[in-house]
Protein backbone atom coordinates (compact mmCIF):
# COMPACT_ATOMS: atom_id res chain seq x y z
CA UNK A 1 0.00 0.00 0.00
CA UNK A 2 1.11 3.57 -1.13
CA UNK A 3 0.12 5.87 0.83
CA UNK A 4 0.64 9.83 -0.47
CA UNK A 5 -0.70 13.03 1.49
CA UNK A 6 -2.52 15.60 -0.66
CA UNK A 7 -3.10 19.07 1.15
CA UNK A 8 -6.40 20.95 -0.13
CA UNK A 9 -7.54 23.15 2.75
CA UNK A 10 -11.32 21.86 3.67
CA UNK A 11 -11.28 19.36 0.95
CA UNK A 12 -7.45 17.42 1.16
CA UNK A 13 -7.39 14.14 1.40
CA UNK A 14 -4.92 11.27 1.92
CA UNK A 15 -4.64 9.17 -1.28
CA UNK A 16 -4.29 5.33 -1.14
CA UNK A 17 -3.07 3.47 -4.01
CA UNK A 18 -3.65 -0.85 -3.87
CA UNK A 19 -2.40 -2.00 -6.89
CA UNK A 20 -3.77 -4.89 -8.48
CA UNK A 21 -5.53 -5.33 -12.10
CA UNK A 22 -7.78 -2.90 -13.76
CA UNK A 23 -10.89 -3.27 -15.98
CA UNK A 24 -10.83 -3.51 -19.42
CA UNK A 25 -11.30 -1.15 -22.52
CA UNK A 26 -14.57 -2.73 -23.07
CA UNK A 27 -17.82 -2.93 -20.63
CA UNK A 28 -20.19 -0.86 -18.60
CA UNK A 29 -19.63 2.94 -18.70
CA UNK A 30 -22.20 6.20 -17.67
CA UNK A 31 -21.54 9.26 -19.13
CA UNK A 32 -20.37 12.52 -17.51
CA UNK A 33 -23.49 14.53 -17.33
CA UNK A 34 -23.49 17.92 -16.74
CA UNK A 35 -21.84 19.47 -13.47
CA UNK A 36 -25.69 20.62 -11.38
CA UNK A 37 -25.90 24.76 -10.81
CA UNK A 38 -24.60 25.77 -8.02
CA UNK A 39 -25.83 28.10 -5.52
CA UNK A 40 -25.70 32.00 -6.71
CA UNK A 41 -22.82 34.44 -5.94
CA UNK A 42 -20.21 31.75 -4.96
CA UNK A 43 -16.83 32.02 -6.22
CA UNK A 44 -14.69 29.42 -6.94
CA UNK A 45 -12.59 29.57 -3.75
CA UNK A 46 -16.03 29.39 -1.73
CA UNK A 47 -17.15 26.25 -4.33
CA UNK A 48 -13.75 24.90 -3.24
CA UNK A 49 -14.29 25.20 0.62
CA UNK A 50 -17.75 25.43 1.35
CA UNK A 51 -20.13 22.08 2.98
CA UNK A 52 -20.84 20.24 0.10
CA UNK A 53 -24.86 20.40 1.29
CA UNK A 54 -24.37 24.13 0.52
CA UNK A 55 -23.44 23.54 -3.06
CA UNK A 56 -25.84 22.33 -4.82
CA UNK A 57 -29.14 25.01 -5.99
CA UNK A 58 -31.83 23.53 -4.79
CA UNK A 59 -34.67 23.97 -7.39
CA UNK A 60 -32.46 21.50 -9.40
CA UNK A 61 -32.21 18.92 -6.53
CA UNK A 62 -36.11 18.93 -6.17
CA UNK A 63 -36.92 18.54 -9.56
CA UNK A 64 -34.39 16.08 -10.25
CA UNK A 65 -34.76 14.01 -7.59
CA UNK A 66 -38.58 14.21 -8.65
CA UNK A 67 -37.31 13.26 -11.62
CA UNK A 68 -35.42 10.30 -11.08
CA UNK A 69 -36.82 9.17 -7.04
CA UNK A 70 -33.26 9.92 -5.15
CA UNK A 71 -34.40 11.75 -2.02
CA UNK A 72 -33.32 14.78 -1.83
CA UNK A 73 -30.67 14.72 1.16
CA UNK A 74 -28.97 11.59 -0.71
CA UNK A 75 -28.83 14.01 -4.39
CA UNK A 76 -27.77 16.98 -2.54
CA UNK A 77 -24.93 15.38 -1.54
CA UNK A 78 -23.63 13.61 -4.24
CA UNK A 79 -24.61 16.99 -6.23
CA UNK A 80 -22.79 18.90 -3.98
CA UNK A 81 -19.70 16.31 -4.44
CA UNK A 82 -19.65 16.41 -8.00
CA UNK A 83 -19.35 20.25 -8.28
CA UNK A 84 -16.92 21.03 -5.53
CA UNK A 85 -14.92 18.32 -7.66
CA UNK A 86 -15.25 19.87 -10.70
CA UNK A 87 -13.13 22.82 -9.31
CA UNK A 88 -10.72 20.70 -7.02
CA UNK A 89 -10.10 18.31 -9.55
CA UNK A 90 -11.53 19.39 -13.07
CA UNK A 91 -9.75 16.47 -14.68
CA UNK A 92 -11.37 13.49 -12.91
CA UNK A 93 -15.11 14.65 -14.71
CA UNK A 94 -17.05 12.36 -11.60
CA UNK A 95 -20.34 12.90 -12.26
CA UNK A 96 -23.70 12.89 -9.82
CA UNK A 97 -25.19 10.15 -11.43
CA UNK A 98 -21.92 7.60 -10.56
CA UNK A 99 -22.08 8.77 -7.19
CA UNK A 100 -26.01 8.52 -7.57
CA UNK A 101 -26.00 4.90 -8.97
CA UNK A 102 -23.00 3.69 -6.21
CA UNK A 103 -25.35 5.05 -3.94
CA UNK A 104 -28.33 2.93 -5.13
CA UNK A 105 -26.25 -0.13 -5.20
CA UNK A 106 -24.68 0.27 -1.86
CA UNK A 107 -27.26 0.95 0.34
CA UNK A 108 -30.63 2.36 -2.10
CA UNK A 109 -29.12 5.61 -0.43
CA UNK A 110 -29.54 4.81 3.04
CA UNK A 111 -32.67 2.93 3.07
CA UNK A 112 -31.46 -0.39 2.83
CA UNK A 113 -32.32 -1.48 5.97
CA UNK A 114 -35.16 0.80 6.35
CA UNK A 115 -33.75 4.13 7.86
CA UNK A 116 -32.83 7.04 6.16
CA UNK A 117 -30.76 9.91 5.84
CA UNK A 118 -31.86 13.19 8.03
CA UNK A 119 -31.73 16.14 7.39
CA UNK A 120 -27.87 16.78 8.64
CA UNK A 121 -27.06 13.77 6.23
CA UNK A 122 -26.50 11.77 9.53
CA UNK A 123 -28.02 8.35 9.36
CA UNK A 124 -31.53 7.49 11.45
CA UNK A 125 -29.64 4.27 11.75
CA UNK A 126 -26.11 3.19 11.80
CA UNK A 127 -25.75 1.19 8.31
CA UNK A 128 -23.25 -1.82 8.37
CA UNK A 129 -22.70 -4.42 6.30
CA UNK A 130 -22.22 -8.01 6.74
CA UNK A 131 -18.32 -9.17 8.20
CA UNK A 132 -16.08 -9.80 5.64
CA UNK A 133 -14.81 -13.07 6.47
CA UNK A 134 -14.50 -15.09 3.07
CA UNK A 135 -17.76 -16.16 3.51
CA UNK A 136 -21.24 -15.21 1.43
CA UNK A 137 -19.44 -14.68 -1.55
CA UNK A 138 -16.92 -11.99 -0.10
CA UNK A 139 -13.28 -11.00 0.20
CA UNK A 140 -12.03 -11.86 3.62
CA UNK A 141 -10.79 -8.92 5.28
CA UNK A 142 -8.94 -9.68 8.86
CA UNK A 143 -9.78 -6.28 11.25
CA UNK A 144 -7.76 -3.19 10.26
CA UNK A 145 -8.97 -0.70 13.15
CA UNK A 146 -9.52 -2.37 16.19
CA UNK A 147 -13.37 -1.87 15.36
CA UNK A 148 -13.14 1.90 15.67
CA UNK A 149 -14.61 2.70 12.51
CA UNK A 150 -16.90 -0.56 12.32
CA UNK A 151 -17.38 -1.51 15.05
CA UNK A 152 -16.25 -5.01 14.98
CA UNK A 153 -12.49 -6.22 15.35
CA UNK A 154 -13.01 -9.68 14.35
CA UNK A 155 -13.62 -8.74 10.97
CA UNK A 156 -14.03 -5.56 8.80
CA UNK A 157 -17.22 -4.42 7.30
CA UNK A 158 -18.57 -1.85 5.15
CA UNK A 159 -19.69 1.38 7.37
CA UNK A 160 -22.71 4.06 5.96
CA UNK A 161 -24.45 5.04 2.88
CA UNK A 162 -21.35 4.54 0.77
CA UNK A 163 -20.32 1.42 2.40
CA UNK A 164 -16.70 2.61 2.93
CA UNK A 165 -14.56 -0.12 4.63
CA UNK A 166 -12.04 0.77 7.12
CA UNK A 167 -9.28 0.48 5.22
CA UNK A 168 -10.34 2.89 2.64
CA UNK A 169 -11.93 5.45 5.30
CA UNK A 170 -8.10 5.50 6.99
CA UNK A 171 -6.99 6.72 3.85
CA UNK A 172 -9.80 9.10 2.17
CA UNK A 173 -11.42 10.27 5.87
CA UNK A 174 -13.38 13.86 5.08
CA UNK A 175 -15.42 16.29 6.57
CA UNK A 176 -17.90 17.24 3.62
CA UNK A 177 -19.95 19.02 5.74
CA UNK A 178 -17.21 20.83 7.68
CA UNK A 179 -18.71 20.31 11.42
CA UNK A 180 -15.48 19.03 12.69
CA UNK A 181 -16.29 15.24 12.63
CA UNK A 182 -15.37 13.00 10.23
CA UNK A 183 -18.02 10.14 9.89
CA UNK A 184 -18.42 7.41 7.60
CA UNK A 185 -22.16 7.64 8.44
CA UNK A 186 -23.19 10.68 6.94
CA UNK A 187 -23.53 11.22 3.71
CA UNK A 188 -21.41 14.43 2.98
CA UNK A 189 -18.74 13.05 4.86
CA UNK A 190 -19.13 9.56 2.87
CA UNK A 191 -19.68 11.07 -0.53
CA UNK A 192 -16.80 12.96 -0.27
CA UNK A 193 -14.54 10.30 0.48
CA UNK A 194 -16.48 7.92 -1.93
CA UNK A 195 -15.49 10.48 -4.76
CA UNK A 196 -11.84 11.59 -3.86
CA UNK A 197 -11.47 7.63 -4.29
CA UNK A 198 -13.26 7.01 -7.50
CA UNK A 199 -11.21 9.98 -8.98
CA UNK A 200 -8.23 8.57 -7.60
CA UNK A 201 -8.65 5.47 -9.16
CA UNK A 202 -9.89 6.05 -12.49
CA UNK A 203 -8.20 9.59 -13.12
CA UNK A 204 -10.96 10.99 -16.37
CA UNK A 205 -13.86 9.23 -15.67
CA UNK A 206 -15.45 10.61 -18.98
CA UNK A 207 -13.72 7.98 -20.87
CA UNK A 208 -14.73 4.46 -20.94
CA UNK A 209 -11.27 3.27 -19.17
CA UNK A 210 -11.16 5.59 -16.48
CA UNK A 211 -14.79 4.84 -15.40
CA UNK A 212 -14.38 1.42 -15.32
CA UNK A 213 -11.17 1.22 -13.26
CA UNK A 214 -13.08 4.26 -10.96
CA UNK A 215 -15.73 1.99 -10.03
CA UNK A 216 -13.90 -1.80 -10.27
CA UNK A 217 -11.46 -0.02 -7.37
CA UNK A 218 -14.36 0.47 -5.40
CA UNK A 219 -15.42 -2.82 -5.61
CA UNK A 220 -13.96 -5.49 -8.25
CA UNK A 221 -16.55 -7.45 -9.19
CA UNK A 222 -17.95 -7.21 -12.56
CA UNK A 223 -21.29 -7.40 -11.81
CA UNK A 224 -21.54 -4.01 -9.39
CA UNK A 225 -19.53 -2.88 -12.55
CA UNK A 226 -23.07 -3.52 -14.07
CA UNK A 227 -25.14 -2.65 -11.72
CA UNK A 228 -23.63 0.89 -10.92
CA UNK A 229 -23.66 1.88 -14.52
CA UNK A 230 -27.19 0.46 -15.25
CA UNK A 231 -28.26 2.83 -12.71
CA UNK A 232 -26.10 5.88 -13.05
CA UNK A 233 -27.72 5.44 -16.89
CA UNK A 234 -31.47 5.04 -15.68
CA UNK A 235 -30.75 8.57 -13.80
CA UNK A 236 -29.30 10.29 -16.31
CA UNK A 237 -32.27 9.00 -19.04
CA UNK A 238 -34.40 10.85 -16.24
CA UNK A 239 -33.29 14.13 -16.26
CA UNK A 240 -34.28 15.50 -19.83
CA UNK A 241 -31.90 18.93 -19.47
CA UNK A 242 -28.99 16.49 -18.68
CA UNK A 243 -26.14 17.05 -21.35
Amino acid sequence: MVIAVLGLATWGFVACSTGGTTAGDEGPFAPVLATPPHVEGLTLDQLAHTAIAELPDPTWVKQTAQQTGIPERALTAYAGVAIGLSVVDPECHLSWNTLAGIGWVESHHGAIFGGKILPDGNMSEPIYGIPLDGKNDTKAMPDFDDGNFDGTAEFDRAVGPMQIVPPTWAAWHNDGNNDGNEDGQNIDDAALAAGRYLCYSGGDLSTPQGWQDAVFGYNQVPKYMQDVANKANEYASKVPTAS
